[in-house]
């Protein structure tokens, strides 16, 4: 069996809370991502899922290295990035690009497309000066965009058409890996299933390998080879998209899976409404973090942290209580 391409390994990412003016000192911590582990093979999409400030978003960064570990290792093609100089990562950038959930923010305003598409190509050299403008031209034909439109600026296209700009700069070094970070929420439902399709065939087609974050099952269900499920800066389940949305076994995954919309509301899962709010990262509760919420909890859930434990080949999640429920 060959090595995975991404190999994420125990990730912490905290963030210190200061108070005070003139003296500043440290009065607690943010854990943002508290121990992530897992890997992603050539080829393979992983959805990454769960609310919103779970710490999806900064396990993205800090995979990344936009957003400095605390602890752990992200290994890339055998190359540990949370220990590589800023040389080593630069060359690194080759194969691993991201797609951000807002293209508008993304994407330099003062830019046109032929600018914003050339700068990688001339920065990492990827073909001769003389080849830039043929490789802009195939970029925007390869993500379904007109390339006499490369002189204009992100403000004069739609924001299909802004993210679909984004996922060619990302394309243009020619990686082996993209993540992106919730790339529909920010476009209307008949756009989003446009830039899924988009994904899912150059997946196909480039042989890429994608670590596809959402807050959305009913998006994710759609591309995704595995699944993954984040609560409170920890993986609560992972597994194949099949095993985990159609048999969840964590009581916050059945909660999700629940929430996606049906066609026929008499046949899907009843609806499961959770709890309160999500716990915060700078005072999380101790044991199992979902406790608070979770209509199975016991005693020994508010004492004991709950590891991932397999449930059936490759699916696993994390709850004292799986052989119960």
């Amino acid at each position: 069996m060959s090595a995975p391409l991404l190999q994420v390994t125990d990730v912490r990412t905290y963030f210190p809370v200061e108070s005070g003016f003139l003296f500043r000192r440290q009065t607690g911590v943010v854990k943002a991502v508290d121990g992530v582990s897992f890997s992603l093979a050539a080829g393979e999409v992983l959805g990454l899922v769960g609310e919103s400030g779970c710490g999806k978003s900064t396990l993205a960064r800090t995979i990344m290295q936009l957003v400095p570990a605390t602890g752990g290792a992200v290994i890339l093609g055998g190359r540990n990035l949370t220990t590589s100089s800023a040389a080593e990562l630069l060359a690194a950038r080759r194969d691993l690009q991201m797609v951000f959930q807002d293209p508008f923010a993304s994407l330099n305003p003062r830019r046109n497309v032929y600018a914003t598409l050339a700068e990688p190509l001339l920065v990492h050299k990827v073909v001769p000066r003389s080849r830039v403008k043929a490789r802009v031209a195939e970029l925007m034909e390869l993500v379904g965009l007109d390339p006499r439109q490369v002189r204009k600026y992100p403000h004069e296209f739609s924001g299909g058409q802004r993210q679909r700009i984004a996922i060619a700069r990302a394309l243009a070094l020619e990686p082996r890996l993209i993540i992106a970070d919730e790339p529909v929420s920010a476009l209307d439902v008949s756009i989003q299933a446009q830039i899924l399709n988009l994904l899912a065939e150059l997946v196909r087609r480039m042989h890429l390998s994608l670590l596809f974050i959402a807050h959305d099952l009913s998006v994710v269900k759609h591309i995704s080879d595995r699944v993954a499920v984040m609560y409170l800066g920890k993986i609560v389940e992972l597994g194949p998209a099949a095993a985990v949305i159609e048999h969840p076994r964590h009581p916050y995954t059945q909660a999700l899976v629940s929430a996606i919309p049906s066609l026929d509301p008499g046949r899907g899962p009843p609806r499961l409404v959770l709890a309160g709010d999500p716990p915060s990262p700078l005072d999380p509760p101790a044991g199992c973090a979902f406790h608070p919420r979770c209509r199975f909890a016991q005693e020994k859930c508010r004492q004991t942290v709950p590891p991932l434990t397999v449930v059936s080949p490759g699916h696993e999640a994390a709850c004292l209580r799986l052989g119960e429920i």
